[in-house]
């Protein structure tokens, strides 16, 4: 077992001998090039920006809005934020709240407490039972 230690070494000695460390990159560079791909990984699309402005009165999810991070509320009552999303010409708002679609029983929610329907019409809620790490919907 010490044989193979030792030649894996002098394999990987000889390997930086001929190569090289860095290839002739600086370390600039090469810290530069991780930190574009760390971003490149994370599209701006997912990250919600942080609010700048709360709007008064009510707000209509699906319409333009002028600045984006802006929050408000719509008739019903839900957070939405004005974002400009990739395919988007311009900012618009979308809802923050619990979706409005169709939830089954069993799957992962986000926020304990909040009610979904299924599409049969069965109310849902979102409950985290000792032990679980994660909330599900339930249908009680």
């Amino acid at each position: 077992m010490n044989r193979q230690l030792i030649l894996t070494g002098a394999a990987l000695s000889a390997a930086v001998a001929f190569t090289g460390c860095g290839g002739g990159k600086k370390a600039a560079t090469v810290a530069q090039s991780a930190s574009a791909k760390a971003r490149h990984h994370t599209p701006a699309a997912t990250r919600a920006p942080a609010a700048t402005a709360t709007v008064g009165g009510t707000v209509r999810v699906g319409g333009f809005c002028k600045a984006t991070g802006t929050v408000g509320r719509t008739s019903s009552g839900t957070m939405a934020r004005c974002v400009k999303r990739p395919g988007d010409a311009r900012a618009r708002w979308y809802s923050q709240g619990p979706s409005s679609g169709v939830a089954r029983a069993g799957q992962f929610c986000t926020k304990a407490g909040t009610k979904a329907t299924t599409s049969s019409g069965a109310k849902l809620t979102c409950t985290k039972k000792a032990g679980e790490t994660r909330p599900r919907w339930r249908t009680k």
